[in-house]
């Protein structure tokens, strides 16, 4: 990776600029697939009230009873392990346990996944999608009070890692094992051992989402620790993982996985399902409670305890990926496309601890580029598709209009650290390109867990809603007389008085703002901001602009990265 420079821009948000060559294929993040039925992790890359705040993310002495004494400490190695192997009556499994083997596990070298038939492997990507699970085989289908329906995912094309799947029943867990007779693998060139020995890769879960009656899928946990799910009303889109390991490093990503998970059945009329999982990976392992909650806006809370192998310098907290390709913000619109925009996320929306809230439009640039926010952890980040219109996007198979927000409310303090953005180049909208997570500035240091917790929403309505005036459109081209970059910014908000009587504050790390703007939206109700750029020789431009009254914000911090190519 190439040098990097940093910028503080106002005090609260920090932009720090990396550039590298184009990556090479085990830059990519993953496959985003617009069906969403597949999300490959390829190394190429009405809802309960929030659960209390976790302890802070700082490394732990002791995971001993970490439900009932979250801050206990122990102040040796022998005390962790006596602490966490403490027998438990059978019947009553809970999270500790998943804790308890975890730890374990990270005391020992990282085993591969057994290998999934070559057969199964050496699918294309349409063979695999003819596998089906039969209906009538989902799990809980045959219990018409149960709320919830699992159904599993095989191996094979991409996803080779062998996940092992256990139930838990009025607190005692039974293995669910793999059976082929539950697949119908039609004419697809698999022998019957091949079939017998495919195993599981994940598994979706479905429930009554959209109407009453009709189970919908929820949530999908396949390919090493990612996952993605939906509100009422939305596709596939978005999605997240576990953890991330060294995103965009010139040394290539690592990709820990869930090699098993528990699922808790639900009471009947429950309007959650919680999911344990085991992460495992060469550097890290780690146990992770979901507590899933549908509706018109989809609850996640999620809590982990990780243990690393080693020392982890480059983590990824709550990591978000997507897509983008193009859109009127776009700099490098330079295919002939006849669709609108291109993508599933549109903007990195992020409140901050000051206050400040702060839009950044994503890019799909010509070199990797990775960006950073804030110090402190903010109070919460996403990724977010704000145009909900058809016509915004022209699609009729994709329905990006319909594609969900992703918004993380972090749980407690998570210390010091950056909110970093990785933007790899696309030349397609097959590839999942963006990343958002929280990279902790200390290293986590080997053999001693971290605990973390946090909410997400996923929603096709905004997941948060700022007290200011929200950027609802951006647009970038060339002005037709001056010939420089001209940038035209759309304000709206619901309380019309929010806008009277402003200036624009606007800055620019390099070159000069020329000939600012503010004049009123008919079409919108709002204001559009407009301003052309004077780079003189400047290749790269930090932008920053917002709306004030008497140096009061009344809109979103917009935030830009611009470049001369």
């Amino acid at each position: 990776m190439g040098a990097a420079s940093v910028i503080l821009i106002a005090g609260a948000v920090w932009a720090s600029v990396s550039s590298a060559p184009e990556p090479a294929a085990d830059t990519e993040i993953a496959s985003a697939e617009t069906d969403g039925d597949v999300q490959a992790a390829t190394a190429s890359p009405d809802a309960p009230s929030p659960a209390p705040a976790a302890p802070p993310v700082a490394p732990l002495d002791s995971v001993a009873a970490l439900e009932d004494a979250p801050s206990a400490k122990a102040t040796t190695a022998t005390d962790v392990t006596s602490a966490v192997t403490q027998p438990r009556p059978a019947g009553n499994f809970d999270f500790d346990q998943v804790i308890n083997k975890a730890q374990a596990l990270s005391e020992h070298e990282f085993q591969e996944s057994p290998s999934v038939p070559a057969a199964a492997g050496d699918l294309n990507y349409d063979q695999y999608r003819r596998i089906e699970f039969k209906r009538d085989s989902a799990q809980w289908a045959d219990d018409t009070t149960a709320p919830f329906r699992v159904h599993y995912d095989p191996r094979g094309y991409l996803f080779d890692e062998d996940v092992k799947i256990s139930l838990i029943d009025n607190g005692v867990a039974s293995p669910r094992p793999y059976d082929p007779k539950e697949f119908a693998f039609f004419d697809l060139p698999l022998s019957p051992e091949d079939q017998a020995a495919v195993g599981f890769s994940g598994f979706h879960v479905t429930t009554p989402l959209n109407s009453a009656g009709k189970f919908d899928d929820l949530i999908s946990f396949k390919g090493a620790s990612f996952f993605r799910a939906l509100s009422a009303g939305t596709v596939y889109g978005a999605s997240a993982r576990g953890l991330a390991i060294a995103t965009a490093s010139p040394n290539g990503e690592e990709f820990p996985a869930f090699r098993e998970f528990w699922l808790v059945k639900p009471a009947p009329g429950a309007d959650s399902m919680t999911v344990y999982a085991l992460l495992n990976g060469p550097s890290v392992t780690g146990a992770y409670r979901f507590v899933i909650a549908p509706g018109a806006s989809t609850l996640i809370d999620v809590e982990a305890v990780l243990f690393p192998r080693r020392q982890l310098d480059e983590v990824g907290v709550a990591p978000l990926t997507s897509m983008y390709y193009f859109s009127p913000h776009s700099l490098n619109r330079g295919n002939r496309d006849y669709r609108e925009a291109v993508h599933d996320s549109e903007g990195l929306m992020i409140e901050l601890r000051n206050g400040e809230w702060v839009w950044r439009p994503l890019a799909n640039p010509n070199q990797l580029e990775i960006s950073s926010f804030a110090t402190e952890p903010p109070l919460g980040f996403g990724l977010i598709q704000r145009k909900r219109g058809f016509s915004d996007y022209d699609d009729l198979e994709a329905s990006y209009e319909r594609r969900p927000n992703v918004w993380v409310a972090p749980k407690g303090d998570w210390g010091p650290g950056r909110l970093t953005l990785v933007e790899i180049p696309t030349a397609n909208e097959y590839n999942d390109n963006i990343v958002v997570s929280w990279r902790p500035t200390q290293p986590w240091e080997a053999g001693k867990p971290v605990r973390l917790a946090y909410q997400m929403t996923w929603s096709l309505p905004a997941p948060a809603v700022p007290p200011v005036a929200r950027v609802s459109a951006t647009r970038v081209g060339i002005s037709p007389a001056s010939k420089r970059p001209m940038f035209i910014i759309d304000f709206e908000s619901d309380n019309l008085d929010l806008l009277k009587d402003v200036v624009p504050q606007i800055s620019a790390s390099a070159g000069t703002i020329i000939s600012p703007i503010v004049r009123p939206n008919p079409q919108t109700g709002g204001l559009r901001l407009s301003f052309e750029l004077e780079t003189r020789d400047g290749s790269l431009c930090e932008l920053r602009a917002l709306l004030v009254r008497g140096n009061h914000p009344v809109t979103e911090t917009w935030l830009y990265r611009w470049r001369a190519s």
